[in-house]
This record gives C-alpha cells, structure tokens and sequence, in this order.
C-alpha cells in the first residue's frame, strides 16, 4: 500500500542545468549490476536533493531529468552473483553463527573468509564516474558536504519514493556506476523496511529476493547459518 506524503518539498528544490556530449539516458540506459560489474548495497541516510535537468548535445535527445541523492553512507557492501548470475547474500562478517542445538540454543563461531564489507572511501572510489562528476561539479561544489556519497536516481523513479532529508535508505547501485538501481526506505526504529515505491524495480528489497533465493537454493542444507543479524555486525 502505497503512502501519501506531500510534494511541496521537491518542487521547491532548485533545479540546475547541466549539459552533456551524446545522450545521457541512452549511454547509461545498459548500465546494469552483474557478476562483472556488480556494483554496491548500502544502507546511510540522504542527507540532500538537489534537481537537475541534463541537456544532452544531440539535439533530438529529450531533456533528461534527475535527483542528485548526497548520501552519508553507514555500512556497505559488495554486491555478489554466483557463476550463474543469480545475486547471492554478501559475505557480511568475517565469522558466522553455526546452529548446533534445537531452536537455535547454541551455536558455534566460525570462520567464514573475507567480509565483503567496503570502507565509505572504497564507495565513494567505485560508484566515480569522472564524466558525470564533471557534468555535475558545479551542483556538487555548491550542495554536497565533505565526505557524502553522491548518486543519481531518475526522476519519475525518486517521485514514486517518500524520501525526505535525513531518511534512512537501503539501497543498490546499478553496477560500478553512480546510478540508483533499487531504493528503500528504512524504519530502524521498527527493525521494518518502508517499501513505498509501488513498483518492483525501485520497492522490492535485495534482501527479500536474496532470501528467497538462498530458501529454494539451500533448504536441505545443515548445520544451519544464523545470519539475521549479520547485517548489524
């Protein structure tokens, strides 16, 4: 069920104009997360918007229009595909809990080899695209705060989410790229994910398809992980 919120806030952003040498939407329109190219999730907070239309050279182009997310990353990881390109669960923590009792009573701590776990320095050097970053320098120099992440969500994507200064946010980039491929919002205070996009391509929590996933990969498999609360390692 989607959640109504007020619009006044967004329209009242500052909208920038940038220009670009080609097509913008059609030279990221492949950009895609994979085993090659698997790009971040993380969770932080949105600390600023701002709007920008991008004119493209090509005078046939239609004027392209985004939010710059300046994101205070928390915790990220590595997103991670199997040989068949299917995304599995990043390696959170360096140690597991191993079930070795009824109901998860004990458990042993094993190894369970490098955490795919990234510095915000390691982001902020992965999702570095230097032709965006210089379309978009002066909007950066003017908006951003020493140390955020900055990102890039399609506008009619970013209008589907209630997403305020400072909400906290789990989200994906599409591949090594500064381009948003899936966003949720975060209610730490219930220990929920907000899904408020309505739509499965920007709602749907990697977590929840992961699971899934692991579910039908792995049922039969013991002893079992106790991984719920990996993420908060």
């Amino acid at each position: 069920m989607s959640r109504m919120y007020d619009n006044k806030p967004l329209e009242n952003l500052p909208v920038y104009v940038t220009k670009w040498n080609g097509t913008f939407d059609n030279d990221f329109a492949k950009t895609a997360s994979s085993k090659n190219n698997p790009g971040v999730l993380c969770d932080g907070k949105i600390v600023s918007q701002a709007r920008i239309n991008i004119n493209s050279s090509d005078p046939t182009a239609s004027q392209a229009r985004y939010y710059i997310l300046f994101t205070s990353v928390e915790r990220a990881h590595r997103r991670k595909y199997d040989d068949k390109g299917v995304e599995e669960e990043p390696n959170f923590s360096k140690t597991t809990k191993v079930s070795t009792g009824y109901l998860n009573s004990s458990y042993d701590v094993k190894a369970k080899g490098n955490t795919d776990r990234l510095a915000v320095d390691e982001v902020r050097a992965l999702v570095n695209d230097s032709k965006i970053n210089d379309m978009m320098k002066e909007v950066v120099a003017k908006e951003s705060r020493k140390g955020d992440v900055v990102l890039l969500m399609k506008e009619e994507e970013r209008l589907k989410v209630d997403l305020q200064e400072n909400s906290l946010v789990r989200l994906k980039t599409a591949g090594d790229s500064p381009l948003i491929e899936s966003l949720i919002v975060r209610d730490d205070l219930t220990s929920t994910v907000g899904n408020f996009a309505g739509d499965e391509k920007m709602g749907d929590s990697w977590l929840e398809k992961i699971v899934a996933a692991k579910a039908a990969k792995s049922a039969e498999e013991q002893p079992s992980e106790i991984a719920d609360e990996e993420w908060d390692d």
